[in-house]
């Protein structure tokens, strides 16, 4: 049967949650450690529906915030905090369900209206959840999400996992058990450099779909990942080798890896991009194309692994990371657009915003061998009380804005601005450059070579005149 395990302070979430507002729910992140465990780094309730004046419930004593049982959930509210913290969760954890907390119960109860309620509600969310992602991934669709119940009046939880099916969905036994040594975690960290020119193929000349062409381009990337090889420590490793064997013959071979201060360095080794995805019989096409993406920067990555994934997990996480990082900095960008339908003439430059960390401060993760971070993006010239507030509003999280790690990628030089960030240009606009730039360089020789016979002349005069002078 399959286990989730939380730790203490989860627990002391839940009940927290359940005393002071009655209900609560949020979203459950983690990793899945191994075949059938999953490991809960952290519990986030959803804010966006307290209101600002609690109602006072004679009867129970407390205050309460917006809904009271799992019918009254916000479909939209869950789905908008569901897909803002995919944005800010590395690559090695995911969005695994949801949990309710409550005084009642009832909550646990698998007899309940509220598990009836629970199943409609998830089959509902998975169903939306799939229609607001803008960009999509080509991977298969998650179909399984599990669902937490706690009750403060029993102090129990409950822990199901739900199977979406078109028809609708059920739930399936699992195991709920929370723990009170902390969870160990092994962290890797590397950088992805882009430097890459994709070409916009577009039927209509004279508007270009700009969100259509860039899921273009994030599919290019991922098959550029896809086929590349990743190294730890500069070591070619086997994927199906287990991160806890790895790291014990690291340390069995006279490695300096204490978590508590290093980390494991992963570089990815790209092939020769037009090689990549070439099949030996299919040569290089030459296309025309009305116009050209360019990303240019390097993006910085970090991943948290428990010790009984394997390799090859491993790698896969960086791999989600880099790109769920790019993908996350494409929807800002394409979210200040005004009209997704471009002219074919236009030329966009813009800087992406950059990569900030900050600490997942919750007592397990604060008295494990290793700080877990999330991460938001932050454009030139915000602060990072920006950051602060997403991780409150979205992960309930209280970070001091001091202690936000935003030197890890570095802002693009002023002069190098034009070249340092998203560009597109036409084909006709890069002749026009190129030939201004060619006719800019033949009036500079044109204008060298007038001025060296002119020296020279002025030369052959003054030698006449001294001639005849001294004669």
């Amino acid at each position: 049967m399959p286990i989730i395990l939380l730790s203490k302070s989860d627990e002391e979430y839940l009940q927290k949650c359940a005393t002071q507002l009655n209900f609560a729910y949020g979203i459950i992140i983690g990793q899945k450690a191994e075949p059938g465990k999953y490991v809960i780094v952290h519990l986030a309730k959803n804010g966006e529906e307290e209101i600002d004046f609690p109602v006072i419930n004679p009867d129970e004593g407390a205050a309460s915030h917006g809904p009271q049982k799992v019918e009254d959930i916000d479909l939209q509210a869950l789905s908008n905090q569901w897909l803002s913290a995919n944005k800010m969760i590395p690559g090695s954890f995911n969005i695994l369900g949801i949990f309710v907390t409550g005084i009642h119960k009832d909550h646990i109860d698998e007899q309940s209206e509220e598990f009836k309620t629970a199943k409609r509600l998830f089959y509902d969310m998975h169903n939306l959840l799939n229609q607001s992602h803008q960009f999509k991934s080509t991977d298969p669709e998650n179909t399984d999400y599990i669902y937490l119940a706690y009750s403060s009046a029993s102090k129990k939880a409950i822990c199901k996992m739900y199977n979406y099916v078109t028809n609708g969905g059920s739930f399936s036994p699992m195991d709920c058990r929370f723990v009170e040594k902390p969870f160990e975690w092994h962290t890797f960290e590397s950088s992805y450099e882009l430097d890459d020119v994709f070409p916009i193929l577009d039927t209509d000349s004279e508007k270009i779909n700009i969100e259509t062409q860039f899921q273009g381009t994030i599919e290019t990337v991922r098959k550029h990942l896809a086929a590349s090889e990743i190294f730890i420590q500069n070591e070619n490793v086997e994927n199906n080798q287990i991160l806890e064997s790895y790291v014990k013959q690291k340390r069995q071979g006279g490695g300096k890896f204490q978590t508590n201060v290093d980390c494991f360095k992963a570089t990815i080794y790209l092939p020769v991009k037009c090689q990549a995805h070439k099949a030996i019989n299919n040569p290089v096409q030459v296309k025309e194309f009305n116009g050209t993406i360019r990303l240019h920067g390097i993006i910085s990555s970090r991943v948290w692994c428990n010790p009984k994934t394997t390799l090859g997990d491993v790698k896969r996480f960086i791999r989600e990371d880099i790109l769920r990082s790019l993908m996350a900095r494409i929807q800002v960008y394409c979210d200040g657009l005004t009209e997704p339908n471009i002219s074919s003439d236009a030329i966009f430059i813009s800087e992406p915003p950059r990569r900030v960390y900050f600490n997942v401060n919750t007592s397990a993760a604060a008295s494990s061998a290793t700080n877990i971070q999330f991460s938001e993006y932050i454009f030139r010239g915000e602060t990072p009380t920006v950051a602060a507030a997403q991780a409150k509003q979205i992960l309930d999280l209280d970070i001091a804005t001091s202690s936000i790690v935003g030197d890890v990628e570095s802002l693009p030089e002023d002069d190098s601005f034009s070249d340092s960030s998203f560009e597109l240009q036409t084909a006709k606009q890069q002749l026009l450059k190129l030939a201004e730039e060619t006719a800019s360089k033949r009036d500079l020789t044109r204008t060298m070579y007038m001025l060296g016979i002119s020296v020279a002349l002025l030369v052959l005069v003054i030698s006449i005149v001294m001639h005849y002078y001294f004669k």
